[in-house]
């Protein structure tokens, strides 16, 4: 038997592999890694991929919760920015900025968002005042806010609501849970002339208009008829309703001739006519009403201390409305109130007579409302000149939205779902890194392949 020391007959050395051969197989081994990473990256620039998305939201505020610095420089194919509120008019302005530079900004739906709407504008009234009306596609609760603090709080409806106040400090803001409505005022011009004429008979109902629209602050001049052949001017100078003078003319039942005949002239020059129950069935009239006088009925006794007081007063009902005029008030189905325009002028008709019992047989606030409702009336006849905007109070006046879902709709569109995530095909986030560090592996493999075939002497 051999001892340990002897080396077996039957074992061959093997040679060593040559240096040749070794650089051909790391050569040959570059070669693949490089073909490897060229295959990876075609296959990540073939396969499907997550969209890079960075996610925002509109504050309850309508601002947004990313500065738009930030959004950016960030790089996302999309940016989903979710809509619990309407935005404002600097974040609509800020989602266009996105989308020109080349951004995809998407409003996604978190929750319905109510359709508001609110306009306020100046009312020309001898002691001043605004008219504010609001509108909502549902049944909300809003609260109307100027820059002194809260106004009252109204429920919306498809129907709207027409509040007349004091002077606005500021903008004014319509509030829900989910939205915020604003304006600013828009600033009543003062007429050339500012006087009220009032035509008619000797009444109580004569009497008690001066005394509401003096009340109010009107100055009034008053042509009453005493007899067929009597017509007194009992303040003022004329009889005659005259631009350079008057404002508005109110044409009570039994006015005189006389000043009848020149009416049309005045309104299609501009002014105002109020026409009030059976006056509106005098024929000099017809081309100016709003509709013609239907058949006169007693008001329903002792409502003019309920809640609505007019149902209280008699009504000369408008029918057959003029072609352009629009009911302003509807009692029972009929209409008690339109208006329409004549020329250059505007023509209101109303149908209640003897207003002076609301004051007289109401509660202790019905001279109060018979005096607001009169100097509305006088009010919303009042040509002016052309209205303009009011110059911004503060800093928050160029976010004012005064329908902001409609602004969001024309601007950047209306909300739409959180996309759903496909399945089945492969999905990766793109990753610049990775994709930087493959190719840097490919380049390199590929150079230091070719530098060993040129070190073994090949082409």
């Amino acid at each position: 038997m051999p001892s340990r020391a002897e080396t077996p007959q039957s074992v061959v050395a093997l040679p060593l592999p040559s240096a040749y051969t070794v650089l051909r197989v790391v050569g040959a081994m570059l070669h693949g890694v490089a073909l490897l990473c060229m295959a990876l990256l075609l296959w990540r620039a073939l396969s499907p991929r997550e969209p890079h998305r960075m996610k925002a939201a509109i504050t309850q505020s309508g601002a947004l919760d990313v500065p738009l610095a930030v959004l950016l420089r960030h790089q996302a194919d999309t940016i989903d920015v979710a809509a619990p509120a309407t935005p404002n008019a600097r974040t609509r302005a800020s989602l266009r900025a996105l989308r020109a530079s080349g951004h995809a900004p998407m409003l996604r739906e978190l929750s319905k968002l109510p359709a508001i709407a609110v306009s306020i504008e100046n009312e020309w009234r001898a002691l001043g005042g605004t008219r504010i009306q609001a509108v909502g596609a549902d049944s909300l609760a809003a609260a109307l806010v100027d820059g002194a603090g809260l106004i009252d709080s109204v429920g919306l409806t498809a129907d709207g609501v027409r509040l007349r106040w004091g002077p606005v400090q500021g903008a004014l803001a319509l509030r829900t849970v989910r939205s915020n409505a604003s304006a600013a005022s828009l600033l009543a011009m003062s007429p050339s002339a500012a006087r009220v004429l009032v035509l008619g008979d000797a009444t109580w109902e004569s009497k008690f208009v001066v005394a509401a629209l003096e009340e109010g602050g009107w100055s009034v001049d008053l042509s009453l008829t005493l007899s067929p052949k009597v017509t007194v001017p009992q303040q003022g100078s004329v009889i005659a309703p005259s631009r350079a003078r008057h404002a508005v003319v109110v044409v009570l039942p039994g006015a005189p001739a006389p000043a009848m005949a020149s009416l049309s002239a005045f309104v299609r020059n501009g002014g105002g006519l109020v026409i009030v129950g059976s006056a509106a069935r005098s024929a000099s009239l017809s081309a100016l009403r709003a509709g013609a006088p239907g058949a006169a009925h007693a008001g329903e006794a002792g409502a003019e201390a309920s809640g609505t007081p007019r149902r209280g007063l008699d009504v000369v009902p408008v029918v057959a409305l003029a072609s352009g005029a629009i009911p302003l008030e509807v009692l029972d189905g009929q209409t008690t109130i339109a208006a329409r325009r004549v020329g250059a002028g505007r023509v209101v008709q109303v149908g209640y007579e003897n207003s002076w019992l609301w004051r007289m047989a109401g509660d202790d606030q019905s001279p109060v409302e018979h005096r607001r409702w009169w100097s509305g009336i006088i009010a919303s006849v009042v040509s002016l000149r052309t209205p303009m905007r009011s110059p911004a109070l503060d800093a928050e006046h160029d976010t004012l939205s005064a329908a902001p879902l409609a602004m969001m709709a024309r601007d950047v569109g209306l909300p739409g779902p959180f996309p759903a995530d496909r399945e089945g095909s492969p999905r990766f986030q793109p990753d610049t890194a990775v994709d930087t560090t493959v190719l840097a592996l490919a380049v390199v493999s590929l150079v230091a392949s070719w530098m060993l075939r040129r070190w073994r002497g090949l082409a």
